[in-house]
């Protein structure tokens, strides 16, 4: 009997000591990534943040006055912090990569130069490109490459010479699988300067000779510009990760810690009823020791010492299963070169992963036998000698009633009070809404959970009483669920923990999922939007032949601005042949809007404030624009006038407003293209999904580098994976209490098949089977499972949805939905955990002969 308890304390403690090694690991992987970007230096030139003048911070590689900081002595090497992201390409393939400034110490890059040479800084265009990037494109030392910066107005291609090819151990430019070096005049160029002091550099990373650093420090105070200080490696990495901690680092840890102290919540469920089922097994012996002297504390306290030593003996073990699970998952990320925020998973063993399970266990073990202990001391030698009953006191069923009905009034007050404040726009309101709400379902939850007694057994009566419709073993099952509330109750609540959360979880992300489904159909009006600066006709030939892809026009387009309430609106102009083609890919009716050369069709709002958009006399005046130097749009001087009509679409481009227009104005050079656009319509068919038509149109596009695709599916398809992904993660996390609450349900079985072992040979003897008897405890299994999860599910639905509602409703109106497959796989699960948890009860109720059982009871 002692095994299902130590297996509950083992998966607790195995969770909680997983999670202190994996913040651990989150922990040294975020060290190493802040270092990593530092290379070898010891010392980093950085801006003063208690500076506040608008003036003190350079940002060029010249302000940063490195021949002065390179003269300090001591100091044996400079590199500033100068990149950007540039495509690279060959003549079938293309590539997004960063680029950084090279330097004359190598060790001071932070990532490593793995063949060839580094570019020198004073070279001709030459370039270290990823290794991996080398293998793919079958490119070595010597090859030329062709390189473009990705944004600017005037981008070209700059042809390079590879002299070296590089390597990321830290994974510190991850998302670009990897970063490339270049000499000065290849930065300057990417960056359109004359020269590469006038280059952007906000910080220079250092290495100081360590016996001199005292003197060199003070040294280069002297020299540093106005606003910057030299600070250390370790300061700068201490306060990084104080950062990370302040704004949510530890976040991680306590989410993930909180899910071990709920595995172990629920273990102290199963463990309470597991001493009641010691003790009932030991009934005899208890009242023999009793009636030879030994004292009610005597025996409580020898309760506890056998709680004491499971819990150690497990806990130890589930240190021991969280250790071995993660030395497994830090040896294959190694191997696999997986990385953690940086770096692979690190085992890093400290005395916390020791002593919390351990004290977790032990204190949770010992506090759930307590109950039992207490019960069975309470008997009479006499009292013992007869199948113990552990029954329940008056006066604590009065107490649960009592704090149960208040938890549940506050509760559910607290959860109706946030209603109302959700609607708010003030964000401290709708902040304050969404923690009453968490605190109203927390206390709901737990008065729940304290009345369980009552309501719990009730509810199983009624449907035991429908299942006894179907024989007698269902009757005898229904019998046996009605003689001991207390331990059903405990056993419903371990499940009923579990099942509530996975419910809460699976209905916010169903919710979730079709609230920003309906706020992206409302919010575009075209599916697919596909962007670049020229998309060639075979791009188009391609992507309008895929299945699922309705119908398609290309069109080109330009920037400008008009003025709208004294505010200029930045607005896309997009010219397509007429009102038909238009109609063609979009989701919304634009009725008999005329779109000839003098017409404009636009939307009735700003899609990024939401305000009504206004035209005198239906006119709108839209002048030309172009991006400046410093990203900002200028106006070229080039304006026309046309007649508005305004139409209910969204958001298809990211400009404020849009502007439909005749092609014929781009033909005759009213506008000037700047580039073009593919509007698509979908038409996914019945053997596809969503997301296979995206990654087809996707897979079309990806051989032209300045090719980009949007739009409402994409954003659809970050969305629902993002979800998916996180509401796979907490099931799993989950997954961990409603195992351990199984558990329970095949104790609470063992302590019935205990206490009923006369009755149960009474059956038998008048005539009873070993299979009805074994099939009424499967029924009885399964009405403590099925009852329990469908409770939980209801709750866990109207918890989630009140959730949803608080976090959402300010984005789009909320969409109520029940995720029926998840609660479909949570009922099998139970009825399958369910009959499982019943096999070894029911074998042990039935391998004893009649006439035995009847002479041991």
């Amino acid at each position: 009997m002692l095994i299902p308890a130590g297996i509950a304390i083992l998966i607790g403690t195995a969770f909680i000591a997983a999670t202190l090694l994996f913040t651990n690991a989150l922990d040294t992987s975020m060290r190493e990534r802040t270092t990593a970007q530092y290379g070898g230096a010891n010392y980093a030139v950085v801006h003063n943040n208690d500076d506040t003048s608008t003036d003190s911070a350079p940002v060029t590689v010249g302000q940063m006055n490195v021949p002065a900081i390179e003269q300090v002595n001591g100091v044996e090497g400079v590199r500033t912090d100068a990149d950007i992201e540039v495509m690279l390409s060959t003549a079938d393939a293309h590539s997004s990569d960063i680029v950084l400034s090279t330097t004359s110490d190598a060790k001071l890059l932070p990532i490593e130069i793995v063949g060839g040479k580094q570019p020198d800084p004073n070279g001709q265009q030459q370039i270290a490109i990823p290794q991996r990037l080398a293998k793919q494109w079958n490119l070595k030392v010597g090859d030329s490459i062709t390189t473009r910066m990705q944004y600017g107005n005037d981008p070209h291609d700059i042809t390079a010479t590879i002299v070296g090819l590089t390597n990321d151990p830290n994974n510190v430019y991850g998302y670009y699988n990897g970063a490339s070096v270049v000499s000065n005049d290849l930065m300057s160029a990417y960056y359109g300067v004359q020269s590469f002091n006038d280059v952007p550099a906000s910080n220079a990373y250092l290495y100081i000779t360590p016996s001199q650093e005292t003197a060199a420090v003070s040294q280069l105070k002297s020299v540093l510009p106005k606003g910057y200080g030299v600070e250390t490696r370790a300061h700068l990495e201490d306060e990084a990760i104080k950062s990370m901690s302040s704004n949510g680092g530890d976040v991680t840890k306590q989410f993930l810690l909180s899910f071990g102290v709920l595995a172990l919540v629920v273990a102290a469920l199963v463990i309470a009823n597991t001493f009641q089922v010691l003790v009932a097994q030991r009934r005899r012996t208890l009242a023999l020791l009793r009636t030879i002297g030994a004292t009610k504390r005597q025996l409580y306290v020898s309760v506890l010492q056998e709680a004491g030593i499971l819990g150690f003996v497990s806990s130890l073990l589930g240190v021991g299963a969280g250790i071995g699970l993660m030395a497994i998952v830090s040896a294959v990320t190694k191997q696999q070169g997986t990385m953690l925020a940086g770096g692979s998973i690190t085992l890093n063993i400290t005395a916390q992963v020791f002593i919390v399970p351990l004290l977790f266990g032990v204190i949770m073990t010992v506090l759930a036998s307590m109950g039992a202990a207490r019960a069975a001391t309470n008997v009479t030698p006499l009292e013992a000698m007869r199948p113990l009953e552990l029954s329940n006191q008056h006066k604590s069923r009065m107490g649960r009633a009592i704090f149960g009905l208040l938890f549940l009034i506050v509760g559910i007050g607290l959860m109706v009070a946030s209603i109302p404040m959700g609607k708010s726009t003030n964000d401290s309101v709708a902040v304050t809404a969404l923690l009453l709400a968490i605190l109203g379902c927390a206390l709901t939850f737990i008065g729940l959970a304290m009345t369980s007694i009552f309501w719990l057994p009730w509810l199983m009566k009624g449907i035991g009483s429908l299942a006894g419709l179907f024989g007698p073993s269902a009757k005898i099952a229904n019998a046996n669920i009605q003689k001991n509330p207390r331990r059903i109750a405990a056993t419903g609540t371990a499940l009923l923990i579990g099942v509530t959360l996975i419910s809460t979880l699976a209905t916010g992300a169903a919710a979730a999922k079709a609230t920003m489904n309906q706020a992206l159909d409302t919010r575009y009006s075209v599916d697919v939007v596909v962007t670049g600066s020229s998309i060639p006709d075979e791009a188009v030939t391609k992507v309008l032949s895929e299945k699922g892809v309705k119908t398609g026009i290309r069109v080109k387009t330009a920037n400008a601005q008009f003025s709208n309430d004294g505010k200029e609106v930045d607005t896309e102009v997009i010219g397509v042949p007429n009102t038909a083609a238009l109609q063609s890919v979009l989701n919304v009716n634009i009725g008999d809007a005329k779109l000839d050369a003098t017409d404009a069709i636009m939307p009735l709002n700003d899609s990024s404030t939401g305000k009504a958009l206004t035209f005198a006399n239906n006119k709108v005046t839209l002048e030309e624009t172009k991006t400046d130097s410093d990203g900002a749009p200028a106006a070229t001087g080039k304006s026309v006038e046309l007649n508005v009509e305004q139409r209910d679409f969204h958001r298809v481009s990211q400009a404020s407003a849009v502007a439909f227009v005749n092609s014929s104005l781009f033909d005759n050079g009213t506008f000037t293209a700047t580039g073009d656009m593919l509007l698509l319509k979908l038409a996914v068919q019945p053997d596809q999904s969503l997301s296979e038509v995206f990654e087809s149109i996707q897979k079309d596009l990806n051989a032209y580098s300045d090719v980009s695709v949007g739009g409402p599916v994409a954003e659809r398809s970050m969305w629902e994976s993002m979800v998916n992904m996180m509401l796979m993660l907490l099931v799993a996390l989950l997954a961990v209490a409603v195992i351990i609450a199984i558990i329970g349900v095949a104790n609470t079985l063992s302590l019935s098949v205990i206490e009923r072992t006369r009755e149960s040979a009474t059956l038998r003897a008048i005539g009873m089977t070993r299979g009805q008897l074994k099939r009424s405890l499967a029924i009885e299994a399964l009405l403590i499972s099925v009852v329990t999860s469908v409770v939980g599910m209801v709750v866990g639905t109207l918890f989630g949805w009140l959730g949803i509602y608080l976090v959402m409703n300010s984005i789009a109106p909320v969409v109520y939905v029940i995720d029926w497959s998840t609660y479909g796989i949570i009922l099998v699960i139970a009825i399958v955990c369910a009959l499982l948890a019943s096999v070894f009860p029911a074998r042990r109720a039935v391998k004893t002969p009649p006439v035995e059982a009847l002479a041991e009871a």
